[in-house]
């Protein structure tokens, strides 16, 4: 943590060197980095985007009160603080953050992830999964388990699955579930295009996480133009409807196989393209950062005094 802190110091000063001058900082997520202003930058409002799903009840205990303490004062301390969903503003007023809270979605680079055609070589309804792989949090078993449960109705399915995760242990687990090769594909570690490219080789995209906020992943998928299915966890129903997907039960494997066969089904009725447009609308640079420039000038009368607007009122 002391490094962090020096290495955060070194570089602000480095830029003060260089003639810029600061009257507003924007951090992203609050711990630790967001320990710089309890310290040298103790006197420069900011605000403050927040993701992180650690500050749900399920998983607070993963990390240490002291954290917990720092990152409530860090969080009361800003001008605005902007979660992703609404669902994560529930939990970070649980926390203990009960005031000054703007919902601001995720962003996606819709240069890279924009609408496209599906790019397929065979007749096979095609499925994709790609995360860090940590069954913890994204379980994998479930996951293969619902796939395999389809594939046992269905043999013209196909899943291609990987991340930046360990791919020795998925080898094992695909093993396991006995899921023939035909039917899956491993994918190792894939740049943002390669996603994109991966995501026009697919009908849809797969994620049936035990918890979440709100996932880029889904919205790239989105925004290309592929409707998702999904666990109904965290943020992820404020932005899928009927119309973008199908939403499972967390843990409900043969609801999550009913949902794959009930997708292939329904295919044709997805509007793709206004799937696209919908998404890019909403999530792209250009929309975010329209919301955030708003969000920049309603504070600005604040920042000579130090203390949040009060009228922004949670939302």
């Amino acid at each position: 943590m002391q490094s962090h802190y020096k290495a955060l110091e070194r570089g602000y000063r480095h830029l003060q060197l260089m003639g810029f001058q600061f009257k507003l900082a924007h951090l992203h997520v609050s711990w630790p980095s967001g320990i710089a202003f309890q310290g040298f930058l103790k006197t420069l409002p900011y605000v403050i985007t927040e993701h992180y799903s650690g500050y749900q009840k399920s998983r607070r205990h993963e990390w240490s009160r002291l954290a917990q303490h720092m990152a409530r004062r860090i969080m009361i301390k800003a001008q605005v603080v902007c979660p992703v969903s609404n669902q994560l503003a529930n939990s970070l007023e649980e926390f203990g953050i009960s005031s000054h809270l703007k919902i601001v979605g995720n962003v996606v680079n819709t240069k890279i992830f924009n609408y496209q055609e599906i790019r397929t070589s065979d007749s096979k309804f095609r499925l994709l999964h790609i995360s860090s792989l940590q069954q913890e949090t994204k379980n994998i078993k479930g996951i293969l388990c619902g796939f395999k449960k389809a594939l046992e109705r269905d043999t013209g399915l196909h899943l291609s699955i990987g991340g930046d995760g360990d791919i020795e242990w998925l080898k094992k687990q695909i093993e396991a579930h006995q899921i023939p090769a035909a039917n899956i594909e491993i994918l190792s570690a894939l740049s943002r295009e390669e996603v994109a490219l991966e995501m026009s080789r697919s009908h849809a995209f797969l994620l049936f996480s035990f918890i979440e906020n709100q996932p880029v992943v889904l919205l790239e998928s989105l925004c290309l133009g592929r409707p998702v299915i999904a666990s109904k966890v965290g943020g992820i129903p404020e932005f899928i409807g009927a119309d973008q997907g199908i939403l499972v039960e967390s843990q409900n494997e043969e609801a999550l196989a009913e949902a794959i066969l009930q997708l292939k089904e329904d295919f044709s009725n997805f509007d793709l393209q206004e799937i696209s447009n919908t998404a890019q609308a909403q999530y792209s640079y250009s929309a975010i950062a329209e919301e955030f420039l708003q969000l920049y000038l309603s504070v600005r009368p604040s920042i000579a005094s130090g203390h949040p607007d009060p009228n922004l009122a949670p939302q």
